[in-house]
């Protein structure tokens, strides 16, 4: 795309920003009086605020003009069709380099767990965050870690990558290379990029692995889950047991298990490293720092000073968790200090986000929202989220539009400067949209479509379809333990410790035979009331749609295959490691 610029003489305007005036037409001509200053076809510094003289432009207008005098030179410039010459709602900027990015992602984190949902749970450093940014109100999550990990790292729904379900410790399977992920695409802008925490992608081959798809470190473990103060996981395949760590720096050179944090609490651990990190960038060079914290999965492991910030949580698991989305809390505080103090923050964003619901008998609440982690309502999709940063337009608000983790795959390409024309990715670059509350443009999406167990779940504009999703007791509503709320419409009050959780199915009946529901999200954001039988034409619209977004299809990656002893850690020096498939 060529832009012909006329550029008078005259002291007025040093550099001009061509986003000043833009218009439908390839060409676009202006009598500008300005003084030139020739910069490269990619980058353009900011002008000076222009005056009452700035060009009006027409959708149909071929020719922009500014008052001038009449001497005029004649220039011509072509300009690459990049992030920084987008449309004017893309969002990208101009005016600066390629901002730095920290995306955190906490682990089974629930809705009810964060203080600007009005938790008894405190988090005043995230609390300041989302405040200061944009809080997203409806921020769409997979129930379980690896699928909402493999759609942030690739932009593509489950079912485009096959990773519906869990990623196992002891089966052959990751995120499939042949997918370029995020990393790879910011490392081809120019970015340092660093992987510090949970993985859980695949590993069993040095190709699944973070060191070998983009990123220059990673400082984490490859699997699910483990303890927090040993790192070390157990596992069995056929009657071989083990005990063995799974903490790694690597290098796209070197694999090297870490075996020296033994009694460092995870949260120090991956927040000194990200600081580290963090002190050693090259101003230089823009960074893309990947946080996903081991907290707050299972199991229930803090120091004992967080959860004594709590002593009116009687219930002994809630208040666990509730200490460890504190230690939590105050990592995330002193990474995001260290982001400020190294001076990367002023042209940066801080994305935050949960990877599913919390788990309600692991001490998470998602009240009032139905369900939890491991269940398609959306109390285990529907995640804590937010974004932040000095580049926001508009802050301090709640947006409400949809947004999916497979969005912030071309969001970030576009931030950092690239072209998301011709991405594979299921996702919309949102920059522009949070950044100005402009309506989101996602109006769809599948939550989840497995072929293989014939679950089948979707929402289109308000509505929610489900099939196939059993109406069990993980499919309640559950009040924090603390509080004596309602669970149902019956009255009933729960302590997710002892209660009868068979009792909590919706409105007291029996599941279905073959499940369909239906629901209006915006007059029932809590999945009280099933539509299915007294909406029949919407149903069938749904039905439809579904239909529609069955296709294409990637099989269960992981599902159908077997536990390989070739895994056991005996073989690697009694650590998990990768080369065993």
């Amino acid at each position: 795309r060529a832009f012909f610029i006329f550029v008078s003489a005259g002291p007025a305007v040093t550099r001009l920003v061509l986003p000043a005036c833009r218009s439908s037409a390839l060409t676009i001509v202006f009598h500008v009086h300005a003084q030139v200053g020739i910069q490269s076809s990619s980058t353009v510094s900011e002008a000076p605020p222009l005056t009452s003289d700035r060009p009006k432009c027409g959708m149909a207008a071929t020719r922009c003009s500014l008052t001038a005098p009449l001497l005029v030179s004649l220039l011509s410039v072509a300009l690459t069709n990049t992030g920084a010459w987008a449309s004017p709602g893309a969002g990208a900027r101009s005016d600066a380099k390629p901002p730095n990015i920290l995306f955190i992602v906490a682990d089974d984190l629930g809705w009810n767990d964060v203080g600007w949902h009005g938790s008894e749970i405190r988090t005043p450093n995230l609390d300041e965050l989302a405040k200061a940014g944009v809080i997203l109100d409806h921020s769409y999550v997979q129930p379980i870690c690896s699928p909402t990990r493999s759609s942030i790292m690739s932009g593509k729904f489950v079912s485009h990558t096959g990773i519906q379900g869990l990623i196992h410790s002891t089966r052959p399977c990751g995120l499939p290379t042949n997918i370029t992920i995020i990393a790879e695409q910011l490392k081809r802008l120019g970015y340092s990029t660093h992987a510090v925490g949970k993985w859980h992608q695949g590993y069993c081959k040095p190709e699944f692995t973070p060191s070998h798809r983009g990123f220059d470190t990673f400082f984490g473990y490859y699997t699910g889950a483990e303890e927090y103060f040993t790192h070390v996981r157990s596992d069995h395949v056929g009657n071989e047991s083990w005990h063995a760590i799974d903490f790694h720096f690597d290098t796209p050179e070197n694999f090297t298990a870490v075996r020296n944090m033994n009694g460092t609490y995870s949260a120090y651990a991956f927040a000194n490293h990200a600081i580290d990190i963090i002190s050693q960038q090259d101003a230089a060079t823009p960074l893309y720092l990947y946080l996903p914290f081991q907290s707050v999965h299972a199991p229930l492991e803090v120091p004992d000073q967080y959860p004594a910030k709590y002593p009116d949580i009687k219930n002994k698991n809630r208040q666990l968790f509730a200490g460890m989305v504190s230690a939590l809390d105050e990592a995330v505080g002193n990474v995001t200090a260290a982001w400020k103090k190294k001076g990367l923050h002023d042209n940066s964003v801080i994305i935050f986000t949960t990877d599913n619901g919390g788990l309600v008998g692991k001490g998470g609440n998602n009240y009032p929202l139905r369900g939890q982690k491991f269940t398609l309502w959306e109390g285990g999709t529907r995640g804590v989220a937010f974004v932040s940063g000095p580049l926001l337009n508009k802050t301090g608000y709640t947006y409400p539009g949809l947004v999916h983790a497979v969005d912030w795959y071309p969001t970030l390409v576009e931030l950092a400067g690239g072209d998301v024309s011709g991405l594979d990715v299921d996702g919309n670059p949102m920059w522009s949209h949070f950044s100005n509350n402009v309506t989101s443009p996602r109006t769809s999406f599948p939550y989840l479509i497995h072929n293989e167990s014939q679950t089948f779940v979707i929402r289109v504009g308000a509505w929610k379809l489900m099939v196939g999703v059993a109406n069990d007791s993980k499919g309640g509503w559950f009040p924090p333990p603390s509080a004596a709320a309602p669970v149902t419409d019956s009255g009933s009050e729960l302590d997710e410790l002892n209660a009868d959780l068979a009792s909590l199915d919706m409105a007291g009946k029996p599941p279905k035979k073959t499940p369909v529901y239906l629901f209006n999200l915006e007059e029932d954001p809590y999945e009280h009331q099933d539509l299915a039988e007294s909406e029949a034409e919407q149903l069938a619209s749904m039905m439809n749609e579904l239909h529609t977004m069955m296709h294409p299809y990637t099989p269960d990656a992981c599902a159908p295959l077997k536990d390989s002893p070739k895994c056991n850690p005996k073989n690697f020096d009694n650590a998990y490691a990768t080369g065993w498939c």
